[in-house]
């Protein structure tokens, strides 16, 4: 960024006049007080906007990198290939070593905790073990290495080939969906997958290794009149979650006299798991930007809840690898969930099943709260709060097939001004659901105005079910003062259980330290470049430190650094900030500083290239959420 290494902190004019204030073409009074909308910032901080070096200008950046030729995985490694001469891949180790990129400054991640690196000569990071052309190991370190699963939820090629194939079975969604006369929807309707549920429905035994030793002693029966095998209640000693009979619980997931309880047939009875969701900090599920690395961040600055980014329920059953990808666990998460979105009952139920077959989860939550047109012209997200029928046959098939509990998010309605959450929230806990996360605003209204708070708390005291909060937490007084305020005498107590954090969390995921401490925090600009730094070392190690991983970590850091350029420093604003509150173009305290507030994308590329080393000249990026977070100006 041009203009950074002087940092003039303080705006003088030649002239001896007072510095021009205009922002985006409005004046900012220095005696008036800041423009509604706008950051508070002392004035010595301000950059007039004819000197702002920070303007955003996407289309001036250049940069990717071209293919290179793609090397064989064994020669690679260094070892034979068994294709020979008919493998496909390149086995030229000096002409690919001559097309490779410069390696980046730093220790590969692979090879220090390993001994080897399970890229070889293609890690780009591997100056400590490429050596002639050959990735070496480490003998000591291989030997004293001792295997731990830091990642779970990795779904093998043969089951994603089995989901392609239409082959995996699904013998409790297909009893389920059969006995309730729920219709098979989209690409269920395949030769091969109508086989697979009359031959799952005509059996009593389940044919598949993971239910076999998910299932417990109880029986199945297709007497709608017989009751299941109630299992004794266990209580697990444990800090994350504790199980209990799925027939007993606090929110009366009951489907009895119900229209649909006449026509179920009741599953295996199985332990249902609870989590607690009492004064937690919920990170919230965040599509691109809320990646395992990012999580990773956000648990070691204090979160308690973490999410999977949304994944599609169809997904997931038709064995789509990106999106099977999104159910990936860090060991670090220890309450962790997965949210789905769908908008057919029967591909909900289907990956509900999957789920519970293959991955280690402590809940699943169910989206309908997501405002994008794309998801909810499909009668998904958001829509689905318009289609309370569907919500209650999803929720119950769903709650049917897991023994985690089952969550739903919502919004407070499709338009401010008629909100139905409050309706359909006394009803979710007898469909299904062991707690609902509500987003105080509307599917219309997305972020041009503060969350409804007055709404939430509404909707918290409608039900007993517990209610986790979102919306404008940018601060601990945010979370402090509800929790305050129904402590005074007199007050109403406050029923939200716990808080979930968005937005807030990605421009200053040091949100969960003040909270948790109750300060405020002003973080140091070395501080903050540490924290990207320890990003990209969790980057290279969950997409791998190869090209292919270097451009995944380049890429998603440049989309978290699309928000926390956003964030005002404690030090230079006169009063503290709101979440819609938009910052003026400033100088930082520091270079550095400045360097991490400027709202260029080639600045974002310089701070990648720090740890990532450089781009090439056709290297193009734009962020994938394009700034709607703040409340509309003028």
């Amino acid at each position: 960024m041009e203009g950074v290494d002087s940092n003039p902190i303080v705006e003088q004019t030649t002239d001896g006049k007072q510095p021009d204030t205009t922002v985006n073409n409005t004046t900012t009074s220095t005696t008036t007080g800041p423009r509604k909308g706008w950051a508070n910032i002392k004035k010595e901080f301000l950059i007039p906007t004819n000197e702002n070096p920070l303007k955003r200008n996407i289309s001036e950046v250049s940069g990717n990198k071209g293919e290179q030729d793609k090397m064989c995985i064994s020669i690679n490694l260094g070892k034979p290939c068994t294709y020979g001469d008919k493998c496909k891949y390149s086995h030229d180790v000096s002409k690919f070593l001559e097309k490779k990129s410069e390696i980046i400054p730093g220790k590969c991640v692979h090879f220090e905790r390993e001994g080897k690196c399970k890229f070889g000569i293609s890690c780009l990071v591997g100056q400590d073990h490429i050596v002639d052309g050959k990735s070496i190991e480490d003998p000591e370190k291989v030997a004293s290495y001792k295997p731990v699963k830091l990642v779970c939820n990795d779904i093998s090629t043969p089951i994603i080939v089995s989901l392609k194939k239409r082959e995996y079975l699904f013998p409790r969604a297909m009893e389920y969906i059969k006995q309730n006369n729920i219709p098979i929807k989209q690409h269920y309707k395949a030769k091969q997958f109508q086989k697979n549920l009359s031959s799952t429905t005509t059996t009593t035994t389940t044919e598949t290794t993971n239910v076999e030793q998910k299932a417990d002693n109880t029986t199945t029966t297709t007497d709608t009149n017989t009751e299941p095998t109630v299992t004794k209640e266990e209580i697990i000693v444990d800090t994350k979650t504790e199980t209990t009979d799925s027939n007993n619980n606090n929110n009366n997931q009951s489907h009895e006299n119900t229209e649909i309880d006449k026509i179920e047939i009741p599953l295996k009875a199985k332990e249902k798991k609870r989590i607690n969701f009492k004064d937690q900090l919920y990170l919230a599920p965040l599509t691109t930007v809320g990646n395992l690395p990012f999580r990773r961040i956000c648990k070691k600055l204090g979160v308690d809840i973490t999410c999977g980014e949304m994944a599609l329920a169809s997904q997931i059953v038709e064995g789509n690898k990106s999106e099977l990808a999104l159910l990936k666990r860090h060991s670090s998460e220890d309450k962790f969930g997965v949210q789905i979105c769908g908008s057919y009952v029967d591909s909900m139920i289907l990956a509900s099943e999957f789920i519970e077959n293959e991955c280690d989860v402590d809940f699943v939550d169910i989206n309908s709260g997501c405002p994008i047109d794309l998801i909810c012209n499909m009668g998904a997200g958001s829509a689905l709060m318009e289609a309370p029928r569907k919500m209650e046959n999803m929720l119950r098939g769903c709650s049917s097939i897991l023994s985690c509990p089952l969550t739903i998010k919502l919004r407070i309605g499709k338009t401010e001004e008629k909100p139905n959450a409050h309706n359909l929230i006394p009803q979710l806990g007898k469909w299904g659901a062991a707690a609902v996360t509500l987003h105080g605003r509307s599917r219309n209204q997305r972020y041009h105005r503060l969350a409804n708070w007055d709404y939430i708390n509404q909707c918290a005291s409608a039900s007993d079910i517990p209610l986790i909060a979102n919306g404008d937490i940018y601060n601990f007084q945010d979370v402090v003062k509800y929790y305050d305020a129904s402590n005074v005498d007199g007050a109403t107590p406050s029923k939200i259980s716990s808080y979930m954090i968005a937005r807030g969390s990605l421009i200053k995921p040091w949100i969960f330290t003040e909270i948790k401490e109750r300060r405020e925090w002003d973080i140091s600009a070395s501080e903050r470049l540490d924290l990207v730094k320890e990003y990209v070392n969790y980057g290279l190690d969950h997409w791998g430190s190869d090209q292919m991983g270097v451009d995944n970590t380049r890429k998603f850091l440049l989309n978290w650094l699309s928000f926390t350029h956003r964030y005002v420093p404690i030090g230079i604003l006169e009063t503290q900030q709101k979440m819609n509150e938009k910052p003026p173009p400033f100088y930082g305290r520091s270079d550095l500083e400045t360097l991490l507030a400027s709202n260029q994308v080639s600045d974002w590329i310089k701070i990648s290239e720090m740890f990532l080393g450089k781009v090439g000249n056709n290297f193009t990026f734009v962020p994938k959420h394009n700034s709607n977070s703040y409340e509309s100006q003028g």
